[in-house]
């Protein structure tokens, strides 16, 4: 029996626990890759699938979603169960497979020059709750450790903005720079949603993008039609 594990959190993995994964390094077209992925992982393991687990997030609005959405209705479809875990709960768990020995500041992009993060301490406790902060905000919560520490997320442009807000201020550090996918990080997911099982619900810790059409207008027209939509947007 099987172990399907999905992730959304900003690129796709998706894969049968103690096989490789299939990811896709996107954060843009989760709807359309998810599904066929997930397929192949089923078709090249041959067993039946007995439960399914998702990463709940911190992550983006449009990706929680389509991973959330596609676990629960698979899991309904087939009558399975679904657990879900913290993202930055299985980065620690990671960085420790990866030979991480002391406190762990776990990170994932958040868009808008921001990074959502936890720090944890040595025996995987939370010395932080989930946060959402720019690089040089977190930058001053992991420099409050008072002590040498490891940094772990997936690697990218927000990664190494707070790699370079660390070193302004003169943080003790080693970075762990995951990959979109691995066996090690099914392993970690499942591990995570063993340990610390969270429920199925998408963890944002910010609003969406979007907002009401004609939000904070006075003079809003009562209905939205094709000659009025061009009004809100001015």
């Amino acid at each position: 029996m099987a172990v399907l594990l999905v992730d959304t959190t900003y690129f796709l993995t998706v894969g049968i626990l103690g096989r490789d994964p299939f990811w896709v390094e996107s954060s843009t077209d989760h709807v359309e890759k998810l599904a066929p992925l997930a397929q192949r992982a089923l078709a090249e393991c041959g067993e039946e699938v007995e439960s399914v687990e998702v990463m709940a997030g911190p992550g983006p609005f449009t990706g929680l979603r389509a991973g959330m959405a596609f676990a629960t209705g698979f899991s309904l479809a087939r009558s399975l169960p679904l657990s879900a875990g913290g993202l930055l709960f299985a980065e620690e768990i990671w960085a420790r497979k990866e030979g991480a020995a002391g406190p762990v500041a776990a990170v994932n992009d958040a868009r808008r020059r921001q990074a959502y993060f936890q720090i944890f301490d040595e025996g995987g406790g939370e010395i932080s709750s989930m946060d959402i902060s720019s690089p040089p905000k977190i930058a001053e919560a992991c420099m409050a450790l008072g002590r040498p520490f490891f940094l772990a997320g997936l690697g990218g442009s927000y990664f190494e903005k707070i790699e370079g807000a660390l070193r302004e201020v003169g943080a003790d550090f080693e970075s762990l720079k995951r990959p979109a996918g691995s066996r090690k990080w099914l392993e970690s997911m499942h591990e995570s949603v063993q340990k610390r099982p969270l429920p199925p619900v998408p963890v944002y810790l910010r609003d969406a993008d979007a907002i009401p059409l004609f939000e904070d207008k006075k003079d809003a027209p009562s209905e939205i039609s094709a000659s009025n939509l061009l009004w809100s947007l001015f």
